[in-house]
C-alpha cells in the first residue's frame, strides 16, 4: 500500500470513529425526547411472563415473587394468543434489570428500555462498518456503508423503541459478520457463534429462518461444483444440529414440544394478526389484501433518495453479473461458477437471504400494519447493495476522472439527510424523503406508534395551569393513555380518558390513526362544537392535531 492510499485509509477510519462517537452521544443524550410505541406495554409484560416462567425452575423464590407482582401489575397489557410468537432475547433481559435495579417510576424503566434498544442499534452499526470492511477493504467504503446504515431517519427513529424490528434488523446484521467469517474460514469456532446468533434471529422474528436455509443452499453450491468439499456437508450437518440446539434451549416456547409447537409457530404466525384499515396513498385499505405496490412505495417514498440511487444501481449491477455467471456454469472450470473469489461469494450470500424473502413478501401477500416497520430488516440489504453499487461507481476506470465529484454529491446528500433528521427528532419515524410534496405525505399513515401522544400531554399540561382534572378524548385508534407513561406521577393524575366520548371531553386528540374507513364510518369525526386549537406540523407533515370543547368555555 502506497503511503497516499495510507493516509486516506488513515484518515477515513478516524472520520468513522468520530461518527460513532457522536453518533452514540447524541442517542444517548435524546433518549428522553421519544415518546412511547404503541406495542412496548404489551413486549414488557411479555418479559415478567417469561421471566416468571423461567424463575419457576430455580431456587429464587423472593426474586421469582418479585417478578410475579410485576407480571400481575402488567397482565392487563398481556396476550395470550400471541405471546409463543416473539422471543425472549430483549423482554427478559429488561425485565430482569427492572426488578434487579428496583425501578418503580414508569418512564424510568421506559427510558431504560429506549436505552437498550438504542445501545444494541448501535452496537450493530459497529458490526454492519466491520461487515462492510470483511467485503471491501476500504475505509472510506466502510465509512460510507455505516453512515448508509445509521442514516436511514426511519430506522434511526424506530431504534429507540421498536425492540421487534430494529431488534431483528440489529441482530440479523451482526449474524450475517459472523456468516461471512464463516465463509471466509469454515471454522467450528465461528460455526459455534454464528448457530447462535441464528438462533437467536429465528426467535426474534420467523423470517430469521432463511439463515440457515441460504447458508446451507451456498455450501450445497460449493459441494456441487467441487466434490472434494465433501468435507463441508459435516460442518453443515454440524451448523444445523446446533442451530437446532440454541433455538430450543433458549426459547422457552419450544421446551415442551419442540416439533409441534415449532410446526404451529410456522403454520399460524399470521393468524393472530387483526384485520384493519390503512390509510395509503389517499385510500382505505385492508391489512390482509395489500396491493403489490404497498411495499415499493412504502420503501421508495421513506428512503433517503442517495440509498436509493446507489441500491438500484448496486443490485442491477449484481444482478447482471449473476446472470452472466450462470450462463456460463462449467464444473470443470471452477473460475466460471456463479460467484469468482471470496468476495463474490460473500455477495451471492446476501441476494441468496434477500431475494426469496421478497418473492415471500410479494407472491403470499403478507398481513403489514402501517408502512414498512414489519419488514425494516431489509434495511440492511436496502444500504448493502447501495455501499456496493458506490464501490462499482467510485472503482470504475469510466468514472476515475470524477471520482471526487461523486463523493461530493454523495456527502452533500448525507449532510442533507442529516439536516432532514434533526428537522423531524423526534419524529424521524415519520420521515418523508424530499422529492414527496407535502400533499402526498398527507395521504398515508403517519404516527402509527403513536409516539406525539407525548407532546399532546405536556402540550395540554401547558394550557391547563390549574390543578383541575383535565377530560381527553380521542379521535385515533391509538391508545393515548399509554403515553401517561412517560409522564411524572403528579402530571398523571391531572388526566381522565374518555376515549370517544367527546360530550364528557375538555380536548380531543387526533393523530389521523384509523382502524376503519374514515369515509364511511363516523367514529372518529370531530363533534361540531369542538375548535381546533393547535396541530403539530413536521416538514409538511401534520403529525397530530388538538380540539378544544368551546361549549366548556
Amino acid at each position: 500500500m502506497n503511503s497516499s492510499r495510507y493516509n486516506k485509509n488513515q484518515y477515513s477510519n478516524v472520520a468513522a470513529a468520530c461518527f460513532f462517537i457522536i453518533f452514540f452521544c447524541f442517542g444517548t443524550f435524546t433518549i428522553k425526547d421519544y415518546g412511547i410505541s404503541i406495542d412496548e406495554e404489551f413486549q414488557r409484560s411479555s418479559g415478567f411472563y417469561w421471566l416468571n416462567y423461567l424463575l419457576n425452575f430455580t431456587p429464587f423464590t423472593d426474586l421469582n415473587a418479585q417478578v410475579a407482582e410485576k407480571y400481575i401489575i402488567t397482565s392487563d397489557f398481556f396476550r395470550p394468543d400471541i405471546i409463543s410468537f416473539y422471543g425472549i432475547i430483549f423482554d427478559v433481559p429488561l425485565a430482569f434489570l427492572e426488578v434487579i435495579l428496583n425501578i418503580e417510576e414508569t418512564k424510568n424503566y421506559f427510558h431504560l428500555r429506549h436505552y437498550f434498544n438504542f445501545l444494541i442499534f448501535f452496537v450493530s452499526a459497529i458490526y454492519f462498518y466491520k461487515l462492510i470492511n470483511d467485503r471491501f477493504s476500504n475505509a472510506h467504503i466502510n465509512l460510507i456503508g455505516t453512515l448508509f446504515y445509521v442514516l436511514s431517519p426511519r430506522i434511526y427513529g424506530s431504534s429507540f423503541y421498536n425492540n421487534k424490528d430494529i431488534l431483528f434488523l440489529s441482530l440479523l446484521t451482526i449474524t450475517f459478520y459472523y456468516a461471512f467469517k464463516c465463509l471466509s474460514k469454515f471454522s467450528y469456532k465461528n460455526l459455534i457463534i454464528f448457530s447462535l446468533l441464528s438462533a437467536f434471529c429465528t426467535s426474534t422474528r420467523i423470517i430469521g429462518i432463511f439463515i440457515p436455509i441460504s447458508f446451507t443452499i451456498i455450501f450445497f453450491f460449493l459441494v456441487f461444483t467441487n466434490w472434494k468439499r465433501i468435507d463441508y456437508v459435516i460442518k453443515i450437518i454440524f451448523y444445523l444440529l446446533l442451530y437446532c440446539v440454541f433455538l430450543i434451549m433458549h426459547w422457552p416456547y419450544l421446551w415442551e414440544s419442540p416439533i409441534s409447537n415449532f410446526t404451529l409457530f410456522l403454520s399460524s404466525t399470521s393468524d393472530y394478526l387483526i384485520k384493519i384499515k390503512l390509510f395509503f396513498s389517499g385510500d382505505y385499505i385492508s391489512s390482509n389484501n395489500l396491493p403489490y405496490s404497498y411495499i415499493p412505495i412504502w420503501i421508495g417514498i421513506t428512503t433517503p433518495f442517495i440509498h436509493l440511487f446507489f441500491f438500484i444501481l448496486g443490485f442491477i449491477f449484481f444482478f447482471l453479473r449473476l446472470f452472466k455467471r450462470f450462463l456460463k456454469i462449467d464444473n470443470s472450470k471452477v473460475y466460471n461458477n456463479l460467484w469468482r473469489g471470496l468476495k463474490e461469494k460473500k455477495d451471492f450470500y446476501i441476494f441468496l437471504y434477500f431475494f426469496p424473502i421478497i418473492v415471500y413478501l410479494i407472491s403470499f401477500n403478507v398481513t403489514l400494519y402501517n408502512g414498512w416497520r414489519h419488514i425494516y430488516f431489509l434495511n440492511i440489504f436496502l444500504v448493502y447493495f447501495a455501499t456496493y453499487g458506490y464501490y462499482i461507481l467510485i472503482s470504475n476506470t469510466i468514472f476515475k476522472r470524477k471520482k471526487i465529484f461523486i463523493k461530493l454529491f454523495t456527502y452533500t446528500f448525507l449532510i442533507f439527510v442529516i439536516f432532514k433528521m434533526f428537522i423531524y427528532h423526534p419524529y424521524q419515524n415519520i420521515y418523508f424523503n424530499s422529492f414527496i410534496f407535502n400533499n402526498y405525505k398527507n395521504k398515508f399513515d403517519v404516527d402509527y406508534q403513536g409516539l406525539s401522544g407525548l407532546n399532546f400531554l405536556n402540550l395540554i399540561l401547558s394550557l391547563e395551569k390549574n390543578n383541575n382534572k383535565i377530560n381527553l378524548g380521542v379521535a385515533s385508534f391509538y391508545a393515548l393513555e399509554r403515553s401517561m407513561s412517560l409522564l411524572n406521577e403528579e402530571d398523571k393524575k391531572r388526566f381522565n380518558f374518555v376515549g370517544q366520548e367527546y360530550k364528557r371531553a375538555d380536548y380531543i386528540y387526533t393523530n389521523n390513526i384509523s382502524e376503519v374507513d374514515k369515509n364511511n364510518n363516523d367514529k372518529y369525526n370531530i363533534p361540531t362544537n369542538f375548535e381546533q386549537i393547535h396541530q403539530l406540523v413536521v416538514d409538511g407533515v401534520i403529525i397530530y392535531r388538538v380540539y378544544k370543547n368551546n361549549s366548556k368555555l
